[in-house]
């Protein structure tokens, strides 16, 4: 396998490890939303039970109170992992990004290395060349 194989072989590793992260964060996301409306659903819940059973509407404030804080908690982690799926998304991009510019630069000296190994050898060949046609001009006229 020559170097053109393996960067092709590590590009299509990072775009399927970068695809599998993304719709990992996707279904985190979704899934913390859904959470997110299941616990609003229980505290609208508890709200109306609240309203209906008088003897019980001072016990059930503090279980509202702490419901509440529950889904500001919830709302404050859900901000923060969908910050952080974002930067680590674009940390990715970044990284392809990086890891392609390595790889065209890359080829390109290569290239340029292969071009002037061939541009050397072409010159000794024409260098010999002309050396044997002088050597069997000379040859001739002795």
């Amino acid at each position: 396998m020559n170097s053109i194989d393996l960067n092709l072989i590590i590009g299509i590793a990072e775009v399927i490890f970068f695809a599998t992260l993304s719709v990992l964060a996707v279904y985190l996301i979704i899934s913390l939303k859904k959470f997110l409306s299941s616990i609003s659903r229980i505290e609208n819940e508890v709200i109306e039970i609240t309203n209906q059973i008088s003897p019980v509407i001072a016990d059930m404030k503090f279980v509202t109170d702490d419901l509440k804080e529950i889904v500001e908690r919830s709302k404050v982690q859900f901000h923060k992992i969908e910050d952080v799926s974002e930067n680590v998304i674009t940390k990715g991009e970044a990284v392809v990004k990086t890891l392609n510019a390595a790889h065209f630069y890359s080829t390109k000296l290569l290239a340029n290395g292969v071009n002037f190994v061939s541009a050397i050898s072409n010159g000794y060949r024409t260098f010999k060349q002309k050396l044997m046609v002088n050597s069997q001009l000379a040859n001739r006229k002795a």
